[in-house]
């Protein structure tokens, strides 16, 4: 999902004593980064999408008693729940609003980040949870288990995964706008990198595009080459941005 960026290298700060350009350190809105405060930085996608990993969990349990207390033999049907149920449970663990989690939930955020990158992306996760939506309903619906809960289960979570989806592709274009201002510009890279504030008038001047705090945290950690970015684009992630090629999908 990172067309433009090796999957591990680098850490996220500038060289060591020399503070990024632009002004100020990194944004304190990071909070240590997707393994400390996961992929949302807004309270209202935090609380949406937890909600829609509670949608997932509640729907995989709901099929598994039914199955069990039924009787029911589907095999094909009954490892699917546990997919989803292993779904739901990650999905929680990702999207657990809370603002300093233990080492161990950080620890698995991490390791969602190393190998479940697209889950880490709005655009990627607004796929999945498309996928998911379906998957809730063909579980619930077709197997005749609950049509409420599968249209309102479903239904909640694929319209979620289509607004994310929408949102991540908007923010993707305005990024990759940036970048090919950028490209036009021949604009020399920064020798300490760029903190928040240095981006945000770097985008202004040369393609006319404002972020907000929260976009900027989502743009900072599409171009971080770890989780653990500190609010600063490296002269490194940032020749790697410019780079020809696809779009970096935020």
């Amino acid at each position: 999902m990172m067309p433009n960026s090796p999957a591990m290298g680098g850490m996220g700060g500038g060289p060591a004593g020399n503070p990024p350009e632009g002004g100020g350190m990194g944004a304190p809105m990071m909070g240590g980064g997707q393994g400390v405060s996961g992929i949302a930085k807004n309270m209202s996608w935090k609380v949406l999408f937890f909600g829609a990993a509670c949608c997932t969990l509640a729907s995989s349990i709901i099929a598994i008693l039914y199955m069990i207390f039924t009787l029911e033999w589907a095999p094909c049907s009954f490892t699917t729940v546990l997919f989803m149920l292993m779904f739901g449970m990650l999905q929680m663990v990702l999207d657990f609003p809370i603002p300093h989690p233990s080492p161990t939930l950080t620890w698995v955020r991490m390791n969602i980040y190393k190998f479940l990158l697209f889950l880490t992306r709005f655009t990627g996760r607004g796929m999945w949870y498309l996928f998911l939506g379906t998957m809730i309903f063909a579980t619930l619906w077709d197997l005749k288990i609950s049509y409420f809960f599968g249209i309102c289960l479903g239904g909640y979570v694929g319209i979620l995964g289509l607004v994310t989806l929408v949102f991540g592709i908007r923010l993707s274009q305005r990024l990759d706008q940036v970048r090919k201002a950028l490209l036009h510009d021949d604009k020399p890279p920064p020798h300490n990198g760029y903190s928040t504030e240095g981006f945000r008038t770097l985008a202004q001047d040369v393609a006319k595009v404002d972020f907000t705090d929260d976009e900027l945290a989502y743009v900072f950690n599409s171009l971080s080459f770890t989780p653990l970015n500190d609010g600063v684009i490296t002269p490194e992630e940032y020749k790697q941005w410019l780079l020809p090629g696809k779009m970096e999908i935020a």
